[in-house]
């Protein structure tokens, strides 16, 4: 099976930490290359737990790179409240030994896209930051984009505002550009990441298997999960980001509708608001510049994350390193 070239812009953050798990376990995708973008907390934080997953998973081979340290325009606005001063707080992990690149993430991505010899995605789950940049400074190889997968806005709800979804907040100048590229998009939002919902009695079933990955995961959920009840009551831990990734690799288990998409970036009221026409006919106009999630199996995506930290430990055991 060819696999799918693609490279991670992330900001982690728990929910990305799991996404990058479930990217790097699976027999469908290649991961080229990390980018860190500022979102959950400062760039300087979200770049060290990008390469504190990629060592836990044993792929100290993949590069990680920095990006801006805020948005395009607007100051940066962190999310202690739900991930914790480090961005990534429950488990307690070692400094990372890995060095960051020296690229910063724009020539970075722009590197391994010129290199490839097949098409790229870009995986998105953090603000956009980072791929506007690379998409505004080397236009040329838009062609080689296959398509983008951003978590991110929400068709019904918001969760920073009553109608923005944070990533999408964040830099909403920055996510106009990749939604109006013209490059196909899959946008993965709340109304789909609120149902990929890893129950608290599920926890256990991370946490009674053997092996760094699980314990890892556990440790993520037992913080995200808790964060989540006591700042919105919710009775588990949303999968946000690994929607993006889990979309590429099984999309039979999410239901789109095709639409047009793009940001509200003029109005105080609605600023970060993803904006999309939802009406029946929307999908055949010739706006259309990709689909959105709106569904998804919970239980079937649950089972794809537990078989994702098997194979990552299956892949530490042949590498020699303590499962």
């Amino acid at each position: 099976m060819k696999k799918l070239p693609v490279i991670i812009d992330c900001d982690p953050g728990h929910d990305d930490a799991i996404a990058l798990i479930a990217a790097l376990a699976s027999e469908k995708l290649e991961v080229l290359g990390v980018t860190a973008a500022a979102g959950n907390q400062t760039v300087d934080k979200t770049e060290k737990n990008a390469r504190k997953v990629l060592e836990i998973c044993a792929r100290t081979d993949i590069p990680v790179a920095k990006g801006r340290g805020k948005p395009l325009w607007n100051p940066l606005s962190v999310a202690p409240e739900i991930h914790g001063d480090s961005g990534m707080d429950g488990p307690v992990l070692p400094e990372p030994s890995m060095p960051v690149c020296r690229e910063p993430a724009a020539a970075l991505m722009a590197r391994l896209v010129e290199e490839s010899p097949e098409p790229v995605a870009l995986i998105v789950t953090g603000p956009c930051t980072n791929t506007a940049v690379f998409l505004l400074s080397y236009p040329h190889l838009w062609k080689k984009i296959a398509k983008i997968s951003v978590m991110g806005g929400g068709a019904f709800e918001g969760n920073r505002t009553a109608l923005a979804e944070f990533n999408i907040w964040t830099d909403p100048e920055a996510a106009r550009i990749v939604l109006e590229s013209g490059i196909p998009v899959e946008i993965y939002g709340l109304d789909v990441t609120h149902k990929a919902l890893i129950y608290r009695e599920e926890f256990a079933l991370f946490r009674e298997r053997e092996g760094m990955v699980f314990q890892f995961l556990a440790d993520l959920l037992d913080f995200f999960g808790g964060t989540y009840l006591e700042a919105r009551k919710f009775p588990g831990a949303p999968m946000h980001d690994s929607c993006a990734v889990i979309g590429l690799t099984n999309p039979e288990l999410f239901t789109y509708v095709e639409t047009d998409m793009s940001v509200e970036t003029e109005s105080p009221r609605s600023r970060g608001a993803l904006t999309m026409d939802l009406r029946p006919a929307a999908g055949k106009k010739p706006s259309v510049c990709g689909k959105i999630a709106l569904d998804v199996d919970r239980e079937k995506f649950l089972q794809v994350l537990l078989g994702a930290c098997e194979t990552i430990t299956r892949q530490r055991r042949e590498k020699g390193y303590a499962s």
